[in-house]
């Protein structure tokens, strides 16, 4: 693993989607969707040496089938068939499998990262399935991490450096107005981000969450599909509330 972290950064590449990429790829030339014609070497879970060899590929763009696998997982998928298993949220998933609330947070979140919202966490806690309860978190954890952010702070800090914490640094450098309505100059972040995101063409509507997500069974039990359906569908309706127009006067 260490070996294959060093050669990632050596060429230049994200770890995480290279790892979920040469996953989809290993899969699709299990299925015959992919021969080594395109991968260049036979792709086989545990031979560490393969991908060894199959990460500088991608990073250098060997073939034309690396460099259409380099612009994305999806892309790939896209002329090669494989989608279903193509383990994309946005873009290529983070390092968690934990449940419905993190697969929608990371699919329709701003960035589309683990850490726009602690879906993640929510699902490690959480046992009912309340949609609405879940959906409130995903926009007040998105509030708290927006401003949070903004100060320029680690969000592994995220539990020390709450609301309040927050305003008595920012009071103890002369900033009171802004100490005193952290939690509105926050909501007014939260909203132009999205209202940014709407004009350069997000859709959360046409977000696809791919089957093999929906094989995922979780210290809860198999994934359940309906509510993973009604959080995609609740969730949705309150990213277009908060990206709506002429709310965010300065």
């Amino acid at each position: 693993v260490l070996t294959l972290l060093e050669i990632a950064e050596k060429v230049g590449l994200d770890v995480m989607s290279a790892g979920v990429a040469l996953a989809w790829a290993t899969e699709a030339f299990e299925k015959g969707l992919l021969s080594e014609k395109e991968t260049l070497i036979p792709l086989k879970f545990g031979d560490a040496g393969a991908y060894a060899q199959a990460v500088k590929h991608l990073g250098l763009g060997a073939n034309d089938f690396y460099r259409l696998l380099g612009q994305g997982t999806l892309k790939a998928a896209e002329q090669y068939g494989g989608a279903d298993f193509a383990c994309v949220l946005g873009q290529e998933m983070a390092g968690y499998a934990t449940g419905e609330v993190f697969f929608i947070s990371q699919a329709l979140g701003f960035r589309h990262a683990h850490l726009d919202a602690g879906g993640y966490s929510y699902d490690q806690k959480q046992k009912e399935k309340d949609v609405a309860q879940a959906v409130e978190f995903l926009v007040q954890d998105e509030k708290a991490r927006v401003f949070l952010t903004s100060m320029v702070s680690c969000l592994f800090a995220r539990e020390v450096y709450k609301e309040a914490v927050l305003a008595d640094c920012l009071n103890a450098v002369g900033y009171r107005d802004l100490a005193e309505n952290v939690d509105s100059v926050a909501q007014r972040v939260q909203k132009m981000r999205w209202q940014m995101r709407m004009k350069t063409g997000f859709d959360p509507g046409s977000v696809k969450i791919p089957e093999r997500f929906k094989q995922v069974v979780t210290w809860k039990g198999p994934l359940d599909r309906n509510y993973l359906d009604s959080l995609q569908k609740a969730y949705t309706q309150e990213i277009l509330e908060l990206a709506k127009l002429g709310e965010t006067s300065p």
